[in-house]
């Protein structure tokens, strides 16, 4: 009588890596997706916590944007509800594709990077309605402020290691 187990050829592969016994080596398992990535750069941490900061801002100052806004007739929006709805878009979408760790990401971090100038300086003289003298002095502190945090951001996050990090297609 044949054997059926010759007749039918062995679908799965033999275990590459086995003990003396015979037995599997556990440690030579697949790796999961989570080990195959590095650590997140401190880099892309600090970014990500710019990234919450700008967002939760824009959420504290979404009501007195919507004020400040005139609905009138002759100017049913206005250039500082333009900005603000295209930078909460651009967060929003930069911090879902980084979470994914997608090479977009790269590219919206950068850009992301580099609104401090705008936010931390342009933004409370006009919503807080400043007198020119004070919003003199807020530029005098807040622009130079900005440009350091932009300048320190855009330079992390070019090195090899945040480059690295949103390796995803």
């Amino acid at each position: 009588m044949v054997e059926l187990s010759r007749l039918v050829p062995r679908t799965c592969p033999p275990p590459t890596s086995t003990s003396i016994s015979g037995v599997s080596d556990p440690s030579a398992a697949p790796e999961s997706a989570d080990e195959r990535h590095a650590p997140t750069p401190l880099s892309v941490k600090l970014w990500f916590a710019w990234a919450f900061a700008l967002l939760a801002v824009t959420g504290l100052l979404l009501g007195r944007i919507v004020e400040f806004i005139d609905f009138s007739e002759r100017a049913p929006f206005s250039l500082l509800g333009i900005f603000m709805m295209i930078e909460l878009a651009v967060v929003l979408f930069g911090i879902t594709v980084a979470m994914q760790r997608k090479r977009i990401a790269h590219r919206f971090a950068v850009v992301i990077a580099l609104l401090p100038v705008p936010v931390l300086a342009g933004l409370p003289p006009v919503l807080l309605e400043m007198p020119p003298e004070a919003a003199n002095g807020w530029y005098v502190l807040t622009v130079p402020l900005g440009a350091l945090i932009s300048a320190a951001l855009v330079i992390a996050l070019l090195r090899p290691a945040a480059r690295a990090y949103f390796s995803e297609p």
